[in-house]
């Protein structure tokens, strides 16, 4: 996952299913690869599974493998995902990297969209957060709030006593996010904002590269570059630099063997 630049992947829920995400995405991908969907494969127990593509380079120029090859398992996140299910794609990714697929032996393999998108979406979203915690609307809001708590217990407050209440916990949020304010300048940042911010964005990095260690790669768009291939936040790949001069393999790892010369 890059940084410089928010994902442009549509929200969760804008396609139906993975069959849907994934015609999309290999429609977009099919000018650069070659591509086979649903392709075998062998766990080294001996169970059978298979991937939803596999794409080869139509130009092989510039990858570093001879024969450059990875595999693509779409999964189609909706409003409902859960961090157990995201993690769950990461271990099922993990697993095809020590299969072997017919016609390829093993295979780096790319998840799109990231399973980590979330944390960046997140990190990006902080400051839309705080305005809708103090916006006129979440006034209106805690004023509905009130008045439906006295009539869940038979009273109707008055409009004044719903202007006062609300208003009242209106000024507790301007003071929460003073004080969270405060506490963020005395550790070095420039407000609340900026250090939950920074703090995804720090998180969503560390995974990113462990995920990379592990062999597992992310498929997701960006502003900047379009369509875009990167492994511990490396690009290898993308529709409009095409392949990045780097060392990397998109084989997987032996052991603690790193992937470049």
């Amino acid at each position: 996952m890059r940084y410089e630049m928010a994902a442009l992947l549509p929200r969760p829920g804008t396609f139906a299913d993975e069959k849907a995400l994934g015609a999309f995405v290999l429609g977009k991908l099919d000018q650069w690869f070659h591509i086979e969907e649903q392709v075998p494969g062998r766990y080294w127990t001996g169970e059978e599974t298979r991937i939803d593509a596999v794409l080869k380079p139509r130009d092989a120029d510039g990858w570093h493998d001879a024969e450059p090859a990875f595999g693509i398992e779409f999964k189609n996140p909706t409003p409902d995902t859960g961090t157990g299910e995201r993690y769950g794609w990461v271990a099922q990714a993990v697993g095809y990297t020590h299969c072997q697929w017919q016609g390829y032996d093993r295979l780096g393999i790319f998840l799109c969209p990231s399973p980590l998108s979330w944390l960046l979406s997140r990190a990006h979203e902080v400051a839309t957060a705080r305005q809708r915690r103090i916006s006129p609307e979440a006034l209106e809001e805690e004023r509905h709030r009130v008045r439906e708590y006295g009539r869940r217990f038979g009273k109707e407050y008055t409009d004044a006593y719903v202007d006062r209440e609300a208003l009242r916990e209106h000024r507790r949020r301007l003071a929460d996010l003073t004080y969270e304010d405060f506490t963020a300048r005395a550790d070095g940042y420039a407000n609340a904002d900026e250090r939950e911010r920074e703090h995804g964005l720090r998180t969503a990095k560390e995974l990113t590269h462990l995920l990379g260690q592990l062999s597992v790669g992310e498929l997701m768009p960006y502003e900047d570059s379009g369509w875009t291939l990167t492994r511990s936040g490396v690009r290898l790949w993308s529709e409009r630099e095409g392949a990045a001069k780097v060392p990397y393999k998109l084989r997987p790892r032996i052991g603690s063997q790193r992937d470049r010369h």
